[in-house]
């Protein structure tokens, strides 16, 4: 059975669509950031079993747009492709694109720059959607801002189980 995979047009009219809708709806009291990282998962429990992140090794690269409302309120878009390993038939490692994550979510600062944020995650290579809840820590280095976030996603759907992945997303905000 083949996977229905979005091409490269389609993706790219999806997130032209979205971004446009969000700065069209910002006004006077709202500001425009957003942020560039890495994610890392560390380890996911699906049926059962667990599989670690790094073998084979997949990494993620979000890049997210941020509305903020307030200092205790954001709406956060985030794109996050995903780059993985693998082995090919004859036994040589490979990489790629395996998958990639639309990712919207609000965001609400709880003090001390620590922010709770809840995510819709539609991972549009696999079909698999849900949810990823996080806790993320801003820190200031120099001018730059940056931090760190633990992640817990967890998906369904595509005919399979349900799957919890906990990971690590380190970032620079803008």
């Amino acid at each position: 059975m083949q996977k229905n995979k979005p091409n490269f047009n389609q993706l790219i009219i999806a997130c032209v669509l979205m971004l446009t809708g969000f700065c069209l709806s910002s006004n006077a009291q709202n500001t425009v950031g957003g942020h560039f990282g890495a994610v890392q998962p560390i380890i996911t429990f699906q049926d059962g079993e667990s599989f670690d992140g790094f073998d084979p090794h997949s990494i993620g690269f979000p890049i997210g747009l941020t509305v903020r409302k307030n200092d205790k309120f954001a709406f956060d878009a985030e794109f996050v492709p995903f780059i993985s390993t693998r082995k090919d038939a004859s036994d040589e490692s490979v990489s790629g694109v395996s998958e990639f994550i639309v990712h919207p979510g609000l965001l609400w600062g709880i003090g001390d720059k620590l922010t709770f944020g809840n995510r819709l995650a539609y991972e549009l290579f696999s079909g698999r959607f849900g949810i990823t809840p996080l806790i993320n820590k801003g820190f200031t280095i120099g001018d730059t801002n940056v931090f760190a976030e633990f992640v817990l996603p967890i998906r369904f759907g595509a005919d399979q189980k349900m799957a919890l992945t906990a990971g690590i997303h380190l970032g620079v905000g803008f």
